[in-house]
């Protein structure tokens, strides 16, 4: 018997005891599907994305550079205000726009998502972005709102030592998040993975242990869309071939791609979920999406009969998005896109798809029946 295997069987069993034939798992344990009401599938409440470490070369491992010059330096380190709002609207990086840390702060945010008619938000903060199980928990218990945690690993690149373990080890946490949790705290989602590349073995094997404990334990798996067509397509064959239903699978970021909505046809032809995740932010010269744009492709979307695979959030994931700082907030869809929605035609059956039914099915998990 495999590792796999052996690991798929020891979660059959201990998923029975956790959770009943369908499920969903929030930090406060496991609810009924259909209860889980308006849900953003992608956000962070409580998560640090600046890069692991403060030297040139950490910050060209995950893709960004280090600011240079007094000027520059001093508006990373400085507090955020409203009056730098303008700069890093352009770009320039604060480190404490990129930190969510303030668990008061973020169970108000939350707690004006549920006043907007919210009733569950998914954290897909991972393991090296400052996910915190216990103060997730808090604030689920303060708000009274669903809060689904994350599981896995965003990128190599963010987290030391991870490009030294093998898959088995990998499929191992991610299994034990998802079953027994983090001190007692458990997971309900697999991800958010990065775009990550399969031809690159660290990456590989992180793509290769979401899908295998996807199998083993029915949890969906969120991940970023590649820019490359051709590699999103071999992802998606990567975790096809290790176990994964693509059924149950979100490919978000898809934003940038709403002018084009033929672009988005080979993703639904593979099942999958597509994700329009970069909603409510304010428009700057920088935007390569517009809120609009996004409308008209969920309409034409839905009139092609893809309804039920989109999916809506706002990946709020710094302070200058949050209402203390003028941002939208976590209740921007339901408070504004849906209204648009509706102004442009959009009807019931529809909105209900994409904030309440796409969202419950991609977080209902399937007690895995027994091999026979």
């Amino acid at each position: 018997m495999s590792t796999t295997d052996s690991t798929a069987g020891a979660v059959h069993a201990s998923t029975a005891a956790h959770a009943s034939r369908e499920t969903a798992v929030t930090v406060t344990g496991g609810v009924a599907p259909s209860s889980l009401g308006a849900t953003l599938p992608h956000e962070h409440l409580l998560s640090d994305f600046a890069p692991p470490g403060d030297t040139a070369e950490s910050w060209a491992r995950v893709g960004r550079v280090r600011p240079s010059g007094a000027s520059r330096l001093q508006l990373y380190r400085a507090p955020l205000t409203m009056e730098l709002l303008g700069e890093i609207g352009m770009g320039a990086p604060n480190r404490d726009d990129w930190l969510l840390g303030e668990e008061e702060l973020a169970a108000n945010e939350a707690a004006a998502f549920k006043l907007a008619g919210g009733g569950t938000l998914v954290d897909v903060t991972s393991v090296g972005l400052g996910r915190d199980p216990a103060g997730l928990r808090r604030i689920a218990e303060t708000t009274g709102l669903n809060v689904v945690m994350g599981s896995g690993w965003y990128h190599p690149a963010w987290v030391e030592g991870l490009a030294d373990r093998d898959v088995e080890s990998l499929t191992e946490e991610i299994v034990r998040d998802l079953v027994e949790g983090v001190d007692g705290v458990r997971a309900g989602i697999i991800g958010e993975l990065a775009a990550l590349d399969p031809e690159e073995p660290a990456e590989r094997a992180v793509l290769v242990a979401a899908a295998r404990a996807s199998a083993a334990t029915g949890a969906a798996i969120t991940l970023d869309r590649s820019g490359d067509p051709a590699v999103q397509q071999r992802v998606l064959d990567l975790l096809a071939e290790e176990g994964a239903d693509l059924t149950r699978v979100a490919v978000g970021h898809c934003d940038a791609l709403s002018p084009r909505p033929d672009e988005l046809e080979p993703l639904l032809e593979r099942g999958v979920f597509v994700q329009f995740d970069q909603l409510g932010r304010l428009p700057s010269a920088l935007s390569v999406s517009d809120d609009q744009d996004v409308v008209a492709a969920v309409l034409e979307l839905a009139r092609r009969g893809h309804a039920e695979r989109i999916l809506l959030s706002q990946d709020v994931s710094t302070k200058s998005q949050l209402l203390a700082y003028g941002g939208g907030g976590y209740g921007f869809i339901l408070q504004q896109f849906v209204p648009y929605m509706r102004m442009l035609g959009a009807d019931d059956a529809l909105i209900e798809s994409v904030t309440v039914r796409n969202p419950r099915r991609l977080l209902t998990i399937q007690t895995p029946k027994a091999d026979s």
